[in-house]
Parts: structure tokens; C-alpha cells; sequence
């Protein structure tokens, strides 16, 4: 009983997110789907959302094809101080040959796993499963994320819907265009087909 207390709370946090400016409801608050379903590409309508919000999509048809596309960019780029998110994650770059520390509030660079990702809106969903923790109080400069294509979804109810039955420590969307100007300089998703 007590789980569901929690997830409930959640749903309703996000929920109360959602309400209107001028104080209606939102048709998620009363229950209805957000958006209905559509036969156009969840991808392409992610991709287009997150290019007009400032950021920069990079899809890779394969993993040996994301990590060929990462280093690239390093390199490009001159990043030295990328931080990971999680130890899972930092050993698994590192086995890659991609050197990285946990990400701290000193990292100028880091790299995250998500939860889902919502195509109408262009919105990442990162929750504390993702490895960030509690000790995160702001994103780095530089954020990159990565996804796999099979977590694109239309709707915040289908992301929030694969959340385990103890709920996370905290749950949080970034939508394109906004957390990028105000806080992320620059925002980079890696999104490869499995």
C-alpha cells in the first residue's frame, strides 16, 4: 500500500506541473491522455522538438557507431573533465576507451543515462535510478545524454508508467529549450537503435 502512496505522489507532482497558467486543469491532471497517439515517427518528432529548443540530436544506428560519433566530439570539442553520472556507467565508457570521472559540481562536461524520453514535448526524463543521486544541485555546463531509440515515447504516461514499483528519490524532465538556455550551455542526445 505504501508504494503505491509514493508513486502516487509522484504522479501527482508531475501532475500539478502540468496545470495551466490561468489555474484550469490540464487534461493530464484530469486523467486523459496529453496527446493522442500519432502515426508520424515518435523519433523524428523528438528530433525536431530538441533541434528547436537549441539542442543537438545525434542519432547512431549501431553502439560502435555512438561511441565512434563520442569520441569525435571529444576530440573536436577538447574535452578533457567529461564526469559520469554513475560508476556503472563510468566503467562502462571506460571499457570503451572513454575516460571519465563521477560527474561533481566542478564537471564542466557530463554524461547521463535517462528514464524515457517524451517526443511531443522534446522532454528527457531523468530520474535518481539514472546514478545521479541526491548530492546533483545543478547541471553542468555541458549535459550529454544517452538513449536508446526503444525509450522514445509519446506521452509523459508511458515514461512514468515503466518507473519500478518502489518509486525513485526524485524524478525530473528536461524540456528542450528551456533548462538549455538557463542553465545547460550546450545539450547533446545520443540516440542509438537496439
Amino acid at each position: 500500500m505504501a508504494r503505491t502512496s509514493e508513486r502516487e505522489k509522484i504522479m501527482k507532482l508531475l501532475r500539478d506541473s502540468l496545470i495551466d497558467n490561468d489555474g484550469q486543469l490540464s487534461v493530464a491532471e484530469k486523467g486523459e491522455e496529453i496527446f493522442t497517439p500519432t502515426l508520424e515517427d515518435p523519433v523524428m518528432i523528438f528530433a525536431e522538438n530538441l533541434a528547436k529548443g537549441d539542442g543537438k540530436f545525434i542519432y547512431c544506428a549501431s553502439e560502435d557507431e555512438f561511441f565512434n560519433s563520442f569520441k569525435k566530439i571529444i576530440d573536436l570539442r577538447k574535452w578533457h573533465n567529461i564526469g559520469s553520472f554513475s560508476n556503472n556507467l563510468r566503467t562502462y565508457l571506460h571499457s570503451k576507451g572513454i575516460d571519465t570521472s563521477i560527474a561533481d559540481k566542478n564537471s564542466e562536461v557530463a554524461i547521463s543515462l535517462c528514464q524515457g524520453i517524451v517526443a511531443k514535448t522534446g522532454s528527457i526524463v531523468i530520474t535518481s535510478i539514472q546514478g545521479i543521486g541526491n548530492t546533483l544541485t545543478k547541471f553542468p555546463p555541458i549535459l550529454i545524454v544517452i538513449a536508446m531509440a526503444s525509450q522514445v515515447y509519446n506521452s509523459y504516461k508511458q515514461v512514468l508508467s515503466l518507473l519500478p514499483e518502489t518509486p525513485p528519490q526524485w524524478v525530473v524532465s528536461i524540456r528542450s529549450g528551456q533548462l538549455i538556455s538557463e542553465e545547460v550551455k550546450e545539450f547533446y542526445l545520443f540516440l542509438i537503435e537496439d
